[in-house]
């Protein structure tokens, strides 16, 4: 049995303005994330430059408080790490947002870097205890992967005396990242940075972590 033609043709029209529509759709939510994310950074980057400012103001005038310090960067930590989550589940995104989300990732990882020295600062000056790791990743690195559960695992589980802040040691074009890995020497995914001095490469299972760190909790 014959189909009339104009059937046919219908079915076609219909099957592209549903691909049309799907590919406005993702276009469109593909920039409400990244403007949701844009804000967010933005915000942690005022965030940080307030703690700077803080910082200035206690320099200049004497004193500081310590705990309100590490209230601040135990505030701005929790952030970035909530950013590199959100980052990280669109990785890969459509080609229409590819150079918005390079220039999104690059802030990022500057605000990690920031964050991390900030931090270091803030153990010299306010004598406090927590730990930090400073963690290099890849992208779609099944190793990088794994290691990441077993940090996010350390986190949980630290009760807040573990900071971690991470970098993709794949991106490259920016001077300041290419130099923090240049100082550490990272030449393989993953990398860990435990306070500074200790550093470890390749997978390292949360029972080493605890014991590099002289951990506590369970």
């Amino acid at each position: 049995m014959a189909f009339p033609k104009y059937i046919f043709l219908t079915s076609l029209v219909i099957t592209l303005l549903v691909f049309v529509a799907g590919l406005f759709l993702g276009w469109n939510l593909d920039t409400l994330r990244s403007s949701e994310l844009l804000s967010d950074l933005r915000n942690n980057e005022l965030d940080t430059e307030s703690y700077l400012v803080e910082r200035a103001f206690w320099d200049s005038y004497g004193g500081e408080d310590c705990r309100f310090a590490e209230l601040r960067l135990n505030s701005l930590s929790a952030e970035l790490a909530e950013l590199g989550q959100y980052l990280n589940s669109y990785q890969k995104k459509n080609i229409f947002e590819e150079d918005e989300f390079q220039y999104l990732a690059r802030r990022y990882f500057l605000l990690e870097i920031r964050g991390y020295i900030l931090y270091n600062e803030l153990k010299e000056n306010c004598a406090i205890q927590n730990d930090v790791i400073l963690y290099f990743y890849g992208f779609e690195d099944e190793e990088s992967q794994k290691q990441g559960y077993v940090l996010d695992k350390i986190v949980d589980r630290s009760n807040g005396t573990v900071d971690i802040f991470s970098i993709n040691k794949d991106y490259e074009g920016d001077g300041a990242l290419e130099t923090v890995k240049l100082y550490y020497n990272v030449t393989v995914t993953p990398t860990i940075i435990i306070n500074g001095n200790t550093k470890k490469e390749g997978y390292v299972n949360y029972d080493e972590i605890k014991e590099l760190l002289n951990a506590t909790f369970v």
